[in-house]
């Protein structure tokens, strides 16, 4: 009985030590260790900046800011002040503009331009320069996505803040007006700024 016992303890540590040398372990040993190396180098800040640079909206990003690039900050302003002034004055009989009124009526617009901006991406290293490479048209159409990047976010919060401010739902010409509209101001004056950076670096 002891030799049985013997014969079978024996048996099954050589299967044992045989299995380890089996194909199939060695494969299933190495397809572990991949997924392994995938997931630390997924957790790397390398990769995960890459993958926030590649995602189409931007996403949270802390390199885009109104106060990384004040001049344009500054640009996009006005355009939106602009906007606000033509829309009173054409409301105006005698087309005069109230400085005060206009104002109050960009805030909305202005204050969801810069609040989506680390979300749009809008303000980073790369908008609107000579940096984004390639040629002179190739700036200037980059210079106008980015715009509408910003703009396709921004706006719509925009009149839904107005419309939240004023306590009614904005009338839909006043919604169909106000995208147009800031989306020529905005666009262009990103276009020209975006041409004039380039001549300045050329």
């Amino acid at each position: 009985m002891c030799t049985a016992t013997s014969i079978a303890t024996t048996t099954r540590t050589r299967l044992s030590t045989a299995s380890n040398f089996h194909p199939l372990n060695h494969n299933l040993s190495t397809a572990l260790k991949s997924i392994t190396n995938d997931r630390e180098q997924e957790s790397s800040p390398s990769t995960a900046a890459s993958s926030t640079s590649n995602n189409p909206l931007g996403v949270l990003s802390s390199t885009s800011s109104p106060f990384n690039n004040p001049i344009l900050a500054t640009l996009d302003f006005a355009a939106l002040v602009l906007f606000a002034g033509i829309g009173k004055a054409n409301h105006d009989t005698t087309g005069a503009i109230d400085l005060q009124s206009t104002l109050s009526t960009a805030a909305p617009f202005v204050i969801s331009w810069y609040a989506t901006s680390p979300f749009t991406g809008i303000y980073d290293s790369t908008s609107c320069t000579s940096k984004s490479g390639g040629d002179d048209n190739t700036i200037l159409l980059e210079a106008g996505k980015i715009a509408a990047k910003g703009w396709i976010v921004a706006i719509p919060l925009g009149c839904a803040l107005r419309g939240v401010i004023k306590g009614y739902v904005p009338p839909v010409p006043f919604v169909v007006v106000t995208m147009i509209a800031t989306l020529i101001l905005l666009g262009g004056a990103r276009v020209l700024y975006a041409a004039a950076t380039t001549t300045k670096n050329s």
